[in-house]
């Protein structure tokens, strides 16, 4: 027989699959659970199992997840049948062959289950089949082969045994059987000689045993008594013992309740010494931190004389080079003022409407910004509390740090009378000392019936005036945040809130009407342009004499122009000079202003430190104080002391009750207890056990007594001795019988041996290929490998290794194999085997197969293709997963 191919549908986890295989060596290949087993398991249940069975074997191979029922399809050829048998189980069951040769035949159902077994029993020793497969985990069991007729064929044809004395053999199988079994036991009237032998023999063992049982109640009955008055007496002993017990537990828990107690007032009297030395040292550290808060105030004492020092050398080095810069400054002015030209009366007057206008709408401006500012100010100011103090100290630091900046960076107007006539500034004279003072609102320079001269605050540099934006902002918002510092300021913060928010709305509307649509910055710009040409054309007097336009006259004329030219150009040349002059004077001022600056802000800084650091000091010492009103420092540290022996006492008196707690031994008179009770109630079940003993025991006695057991004896034993005579004339002749049949079956297995070698011979030549060639093996009579010979060395089948047993059994199978005829032949099947061998056996065994499958089909199983990828004519077929 051979297999041509295998097709599975919907069997466990396989979908679809066709197998095709060669008629020499085929190997299928894939990884675990792909369906290599399942070929092997679909061919047995084709041929095995009926398509309506629903055995565990057909629900096991039916898919999970899916209403379908398992389908398999075989196609092989045996004797001279060609032909396709198929079957799907459970769902819409189905079984059909197609004989396509010698002659076609169709059949369905039970029909084509049947005809094809009558096939297979007509073409193929089916024990020969199964013989040959491999199941995938008994690779270590051998074939059983003796059943196998078409190797006994075969060896009957290499052999020429016959069976001429079958006659004889089977006479004295026939007398044998008549006494014995097949397996030596028993038969007939033999067995039943020995089954009464048996029976009497039990009968009076029985009787002899009720006997002696009787005698052992007598025995027990009195040991039951002695064994009650024993249990008596020691009830008694256990009761007084578990009153004792009781007695002294009673007296352990009055120990117990009192060391609770005690560790009770331990507890207490730790944790108020603990409160006791918490207290004392929460005083060490008002006392430290008064200390370091005076001495920290004296460090910043020292530190504030220092800097109020520098800051007064850098004011003088300051106001030195404000006064020699105004110097080059006026130098310059007038300079310039006799380098320029008159400005046109025309021009002036043209503007002078125009700078009226302009000059009320920017002061209305300024006015209304800076009522803004002030509303904006009050109205954001927030409360203040005590735990925001650090913090308004220092945004007030930074704002009048802010502020200074800012008013050192301001433009210095310095105004001399140098005339008779009267100067004033706001309308105050200027007489004997020169007016000197920063510009940080509108300043009225007049001289009465000659000049007036508005001189307004410039934009203070960006990075100043942003920052006493920022320091402004910042504290408001703080205020808004923490409150304020008094309760009166409290009271009246709405109040004061809602007159700001008025002003602020006032201060609003005035600037929106001042500015009409335009900015500050171009009204002013504009001013500016206005005011320097008034200045221009009527504030000065030009290179050629006094200025004639002021009271209204015509421009002077000009009599020598290139004579006034060169006087311009000399002019402008000097102006050019002192200009450059009063930038230098005027560096050096910004270098003295920047560090009489810095000089104010590190004062500043300083003695908002030292503020902070007195305040901090007197809070530590209020703190201080108030703590000592309320306990002295010897106060506390006698409490320290007088808790820690309060705490002392209180251990003592805890360590003299667990002392005496443990004297008693608490553990020892709990298991006494424990042990008491329990005796006490061992006892009674054993009393109560002796008193049910007593009355079975003599319930006993009475019923033995009325048997008549030693009358029954006798009888017995007359009996027993008849049967044993008939016993010894059966038992000769059965050893005759069984004397004759193994003298006879002795030499029948010597020419059994003589019949098994030709298998012998097929093995040890496959062997020694294997192993090599001082291989050799021991045959039984039912063709089973007894032991192996290797190297002189002989060693039983089932003491090999698990490698050297699978091996073995295979060449059994491919022995086998070889010589059956071909006719009667089935595939070896393999299925993942070999997986105890080693690489080299691994290669010796590939010769083999390849041997072996050039007469036999062999199909290999395997998830580990390189154990046969050395198969010379192997075919290889890999199975993938769906």
């Amino acid at each position: 027989m051979r297999l041509v191919s295998v097709t599975l549908r919907n069997f466990r986890g396989v979908e679809e699959s066709t197998l095709r295989f060669g008629d020499g060596v085929t190997v299928v290949v894939g990884p675990n659970e792909v369906g290599k087993s399942s070929i092997a398991e679909a061919v047995r249940l084709l041929r095995t199992t009926k398509s309506s069975s629903r055995s565990q074997a057909v629900r096991d191979v039916k898919p999970v997840g899916r209403d379908v029922g398992p389908e398999a399809e075989i196609e092989l050829r045996t004797g001279p049948y060609e032909l396709v048998f198929r079957k799907r189980w459970l769902k819409s069951p189905m079984t059909e062959l197609d004989v396509r040769a010698p002659v076609r035949e169709q059949h369905s159902g039970d029909e084509a289950h049947q005809r094809f077994a009558a096939l297979l029993e007509e073409t193929v020793d089916v024990d020969l089949w199964e013989a040959l497969e491999v199941v995938q985990g008994e690779s270590l069991d051998q074939p059983s082969l003796a059943r196998i007729s078409s190797l006994h064929r075969a060896l009957d044809d290499s052999t020429g045994a016959a069976g001429d004395h079958d006659a004889l053999m089977a006479a004295v199988d026939a007398e044998y059987e008549k006494h014995l079994t097949v397996s030596g036991k028993p038969r007939g009237d033999y067995a039943q000689v020995i089954a009464r032998i048996a029976d009497l023999e039990a009968q009076a063992e029985a009787l002899r045993s009720r006997s002696a049982e009787m005698d052992r109640y007598v025995e027990d009955h009195a040991a039951n008594e002695r064994e009650h008055a024993r249990l008596s007496t020691l009830s008694i002993d256990a009761d007084a013992q578990l009153r004792r017990a009781e007695d002294a537990v009673a007296a352990l828990d009055t120990l117990r309740d009192r060391l609770r107690r005690a560790e009770e007032a331990v507890e207490l009297a730790e944790r108020a010494h603990l409160h006791a030395v918490r207290e004392r040292d929460g005083r060490s550290a008002l006392v430290a931190e008064a200390a370091a808060r005076a001495s920290a105030v004296e460090v910043l004492r020292t530190r504030s004389r220092d800097v109020s020092s520098a800051h007064e050398d850098a004011r003088g080095r300051e106001s030195e080079a404000r006064l020699l810069a105004a110097t080059a400054a006026e130098r310059a002015r007038e300079a310039r003022r006799a380098a320029d030209t008159a400005t046109a009366q025309l021009t002036r007057r043209r503007d002078d409407a125009e700078r009226q206008t302009l000059d009320q709408r920017v002061r209305r401006a300024h006015e209304a910004t800076q009522e803004r500012a002030q509303a904006r100010a009050e109205h954001d100011r927030l409360r203040i509390d005590d735990d925001l103090l650090t913090r308004l100290s220092d945004l007030a630091t930074d704002l009048k740090i802010a502020e200074g900046a800012r008013q050192a960076a301001a433009a210095t107007l310095v105004v001399r009378s140098l005339g008779d006539q009267p100067v004033l500034v706001d309308g105050a004279e200027v007489d004997g000392e020169p007016y000197e003072g920063a510009v940080l609102d509108q300043v009225l320079v007049a001289v009465p019936g000659v000049l007036e001269v508005q001189v307004r605050p410039g934009t203070p540099p960006a990075d100043l005036e942003r920052r006493e934006s920022e320091a402004r902002d910042a504290f408001a918002d703080a205020l808004r945040d923490g409150g304020v510092d008094s309760l009166a300021q409290a009271r009246s913060a709405h109040e004061q809130r809602r007159d700001a928010g008025a002003r602020l709305d006032a201060a609003e509307n005035a600037l929106r009407e001042a500015l009409d649509g335009s900015t500050l910055d171009d009204l002013e710009a504009r001013l500016a342009t206005l005011t320097g040409r008034s200045h221009e054309s009527g504030g000065s007097a030009g290179p050629g004499g006094p200025d004639h336009t002021a009271g209204g006259g015509s421009q002077p004329d000009l009599h020598d122009l290139d004579a006034l030219e060169a006087a311009s150009v000399s002019a402008r040349r000097a102006a050019d000079d002192a200009d450059r002059d009063a930038a230098t004077a005027r560096d050096l001022h910004d270098e003295a202003r920047d560090a009489l600056t810095a000089a104010a802000e590190e004062a500043v800084r300083v003695g908002q430190e030292l503020e902070s650091a007195r305040h901090e000091h007197d809070r530590a010492t209020v703190r201080l104080d108030g703590a000592r009103a309320e306990y002295t420092d010897e106060a506390l540290d006698g409490a320290v002391a007088s808790t820690a022996v309060a705490r002392d006492a209180a251990r003592a008196t805890t360590d003299d009750a667990r002392a005496a707690f443990l004297a008693a031994s608490p553990e020892t008179l709990d298991m006494e207890l424990v042990n008491a009770r329990e005796l006490v109630e061992s006892v009674d079940r054993s009393l109560t056990r002796t008193d049910k003993r007593r009355v079975e025991l003599q319930t006993l006695l009475d019923d033995r007594a009325a048997e008549g057991i030693h009358d029954r004896l006798v009888d017995v034993e007359a009996a027993l001795e008849e049967q044993r005579s008939a016993y010894q004339r059966l038992h000769r002749a059965a050893q005759a019988a069984a004397l004759l049949r193994g003298t006879l079956r002795g030499r029948r297995d010597e020419a059994q041996r003589h019949y098994v070698a030709p298998f012998k011979h097929r093995i040890d030549r496959l062997g020694k290929v294997v192993f090599g060639s001082d291989f050799e093996v021991e045959i039984s009579t039912d063709l089973a490998i007894e032991s192996r010979t290797l190297r002189g060395r002989t060693v039983p089948f089932g003491s090999l290794s698990g490698g050297a047993k699978e091996q073995l059994a295979l060449l059994g199978r491919l022995a086998c194999a070889q010589l059956v005829d071909t006719d009667e032949g089935a595939p070896v099947v393999l299925d993942d085997t070999l997986g105890f061998s080693d690489p080299v056996r691994l290669e010796r065994l590939a010769v083999v197969l390849n041997d072996v499958g050039r007469t036999a089909q062999v199909v290999i199983l395997t998830c580990q293709p390189r154990r046969f990828e050395t198969v010379g004519g192997a075919t290889t077929v890999s199975l993938t997963p769906a």
